[in-house]
């Protein structure tokens, strides 16, 4: 009795749900957008440590400029 209920499925019709491109082509776009972000990625690698533009002005030790977030030697009277 199980094994004709096995056969009775097994004989059913399969649906089958076909891709709209080849397996392959997945993989090939997945590869090309995972490129493209790591090209965006490594273009910003180096942002962050570029230098300020030099303005001309000579700084001598322990007579800098003082920058706006408040870094380098004072220039008011103690």
């Amino acid at each position: 009795m199980l094994n004709s209920l096995v056969l009775a499925s097994a004989e059913g019709h399969h649906i089958v749900n076909e891709l709209p491109v080849p397996t392959w082509v997945f993989g090939a776009v997945t590869f090309v957008i995972l490129m493209a972000l790591l090209f965006v990625t490594m273009s910003f690698r180096s942002v962050g440590l570029r230098h300020s533009e030099p303005t001309g002005e000579v700084a001598h030790h322990g007579q800098g400029r003082r920058d706006d977030a408040g870094h380098g030697p004072s220039t008011r009277a103690h």
